[in-house]
């Protein structure tokens, strides 16, 4: 091999050397989070647990989504075990019937599937649905909401304590 050979082999070397070091050693380019019009959040990573960003992420709040999504988690993991199945024909209580708040627009005394008023509660934050979800994975609201902090506290959800199926 050539002195001029084996000379730009070296140089050739050491440029991609400087190169990958320097990309390696380059700080991460992480963006500001951006401001949200909110009184508390959290963004974590779910693998890692990791937390990218949160403002007042302890504050106590009364977030009925949370709320909601709670009721979704349950009542996906009862239809999971086959405990109730999404053409079941839920009755629709009072109780459910006359719970204030947004609402699917269910009829007292009517059965809708349980398919229906899972959309209603998710889609429409219906809280005439989610009551009646309850009351049939349950027996009532308040089995229901005795589940709900069951389910909190196995997810180590320790700031969290709910009241009642629709926030």
């Amino acid at each position: 091999m050539t002195t001029q050979r084996l000379t730009l082999r070296l140089t050739f070397a050491l440029y991609t050397l400087t190169v990958l070091t320097a990309v390696h050693a380059a700080p991460a380019l992480v963006p500001t989070p951006p401001a949200i019009a909110a009184k508390a959040y959290i963004l974590q990573d779910f693998d890692s647990g990791y937390v990218i960003t949160a403002s007042n992420a302890d504050a106590r709040v009364e977030p009925a989504s949370l709320t909601k999504l709670m009721t979704a988690y349950i009542t996906f993991k009862e239809l999971k075990a086959g405990n109730i199945h999404l053409d079941d024909q839920v009755p629709i209580s009072e109780k459910a019937w006359r719970t204030p708040g947004s609402r699917t627009f269910v009829e007292v005394g009517s059965k809708v599937p349980l398919k229906t008023l899972l959309q209603g509660m998710i889609v429409q934050s219906g809280n005439d649905a989610t009551v009646a979800i309850a009351e049939h994975v349950a027996g009532s609201e308040d089995a229901f909401v005795s589940l709900m902090n069951k389910y909190a506290q196995d997810l180590h959800l320790v700031n969290s304590h709910f009241a009642n199926a629709t926030g």
